[in-house]
């Protein structure tokens, strides 16, 4: 039987399960019929809402785009912090989203090269947004040295190492503490000048 779902709530709650088979499952196990199944509604209740598979799982990414860019936000406000703190948090942030979204994340990375629509191109851009503009603060303090994109590119793509490394139980048990020290290491690489110190801590 169809439960009483408004419009808007079935989406979500369609979206949630998606998200819980696709853990489960991968995508290979996902299907609107699989889905509908366990949600509870028609079988063809799904389609009002996503026309195939195709555009679930877009939706999905969209989701997790959404999600990241709301959880890196907030770890990313200066205010009040020193930019070393806040890089850290940022880091641990990112990494933590990834290691406990495994499927989602990889998803997700499906969609960062090629051609995509516009809603995902502007959600992936948007999820990353307060980490540029931090990195830009860094450069205007002279926190950081170097071309922003490069800086960017550094950054995540050892973060991506590490929550990889995690993932593949590589990095297991995986600490915030360690998080934090690569992070330092980064900072140490990309200072204005290699020789000025950097305490292994930085006050909040």
């Amino acid at each position: 039987m169809t439960k009483g779902y408004h419009h808007g709530d079935l989406r979500a709650a369609l979206l949630t399960k998606a998200e819980e088979l696709l853990q489960t499952s991968g995508e290979s196990g996902l299907s609107l019929r699989e889905l509908a199944r366990a949600v509870g509604v028609s079988h063809s209740a799904p389609s009002r809402h996503f026309a195939d598979k195709a555009a679930l799982l877009e939706a999905l990414a969209i989701e997790g785009f959404r999600r990241l860019g709301a959880t890196l936000g907030a770890a990313a406000a200066i205010e009040g912090r020193s930019f070393a703190t806040t890089l850290h948090d940022v880091a641990v942030t990112f990494v933590r989203f990834s290691t406990e979204n495994p499927a989602l994340v990889e998803l997700m990375s499906h969609y960062r090269q090629g051609e995509v629509t516009s809603e995902l191109r502007h959600a992936r851009a948007a999820s990353f947004a307060p980490v540029a503009a931090l990195v830009d603060i860094g450069l205007s303090r002279g926190e950081l040295v170097g071309e922003a994109r490069t800086i960017g590119t550094v950054f995540f793509a050892t973060l991506q190492g590490i929550y990889v490394m995690s993932n593949n139980k590589t990095l297991d048990p995986l600490d915030d503490e360690l998080i934090i020290d690569v992070v330092d290491a980064l900072l140490n690489g990309l200072a204005p000048s290699q020789s000025e110190a950097r305490p292994a801590r930085s006050e909040g």
